[in-house]
């Protein structure tokens, strides 16, 4: 009776999925122009320092401060060309223009379009793991972390911010801002957005242990990453792949809130 429940949730899953891809591709959602919109190549000495700021997040240095590489790209960026450094976070030269809060709907629409196909890919793999070859998948790091402190409302709000805001903000500008845009001097828009979703899915292969966790963490995040991939693309705006991102990242910190016990 189980599975049947799950296969009853998989195709729910799978028609949801297919329905909202289908209502997003008659509204145009996934159009953009192939056309890179810098007028001058992303300067390889931006692209350094936002590989540097990437592995000292990833692998801090008791010695040496983790922000200083992205401090040096803000830094870098604003005096190297100021209308490349505004126009990597919204570029109002090249259509689609449009308002901020127009940015925010179409970040929102990629996700509600994402979700169901997120969700199945995920629990699909969950299923695979456990069910066919009895392997456990263990919770990421972060999750956990959730977990020990939902008890205490300080810490609780504090770490929301930091998951829900400022990752979201932090990590859409050097993966999509920088390393997509760099990118794009030597790829198309879509191998650019492949490659760059790519390198963003291995940024979260030590968030998990043991080889099924990751290669589940790997998976859904990298089909995550072409989804706010085409979303700054689409819109030219880091608005809307932040908004994409906050809400993942929302829906995932609620779930643990109120759907997981608290451990003893």
């Amino acid at each position: 009776m189980e599975n049947v429940n799950i296969l009853y949730q998989f195709a729910l899953l799978t028609l949801l999925s297919i329905f909202s891809h289908w209502a997003a591709f008659k509204q145009q959602l996934f159009s953009f122009s192939k056309v890179s919109y810098q007028n001058i190549p992303y300067p390889i000495t931006g692209a350094i320092f936002t590989i540097l700021t990437i592995l000292f997040y990833l692998y801090p240095l008791p010695w040496f401060p983790w922000y200083l590489p992205f401090l040096l790209l803000l830094v870098y960026l604003g005096v190297k060309d100021k209308r490349l450094f505004i126009c990597i976070l919204k570029d109002r030269q090249t259509l689609p223009k449009s308002s901020i809060l127009w940015d925010i709907l179409i970040g929102a629409a990629f996700f509600i379009v994402a979700l169901p196909l997120l969700s199945l890919v995920q629990n699909g793999l969950e299923w695979i793991f456990t069910n066919i070859f009895n392997m456990e998948i263990p919770k990421q790091h972060f999750i956990d972390f959730i977990k020990q402190i939902k008890e205490d409302k300080v810490s609780l709000v504090l770490f929301f911010a930091i998951i829900c805001i400022l990752v979201p903000i932090y990590e859409e500008y050097l993966y999509r801002a920088n390393i997509q845009t760099w990118l794009k001097n030597y790829f198309s828009p879509i191998w650019a957005i492949v490659i760059t979703s790519s390198f963003f899915a291995l940024s979260h292969f030590f968030t998990i242990d043991t080889i099924q966790g990751k290669s589940v963490v790997l998976a859904s995040t990298f089909l995550a990453s072409i989804y706010l991939g085409l979303a700054y693309e689409r819109q030219r705006s880091l608005t809307s792949s932040i908004t994409f991102h906050a809400l993942v990242n929302t829906i995932t910190f609620l779930q643990v809130i109120f759907l997981t016990p608290t451990p003893s």
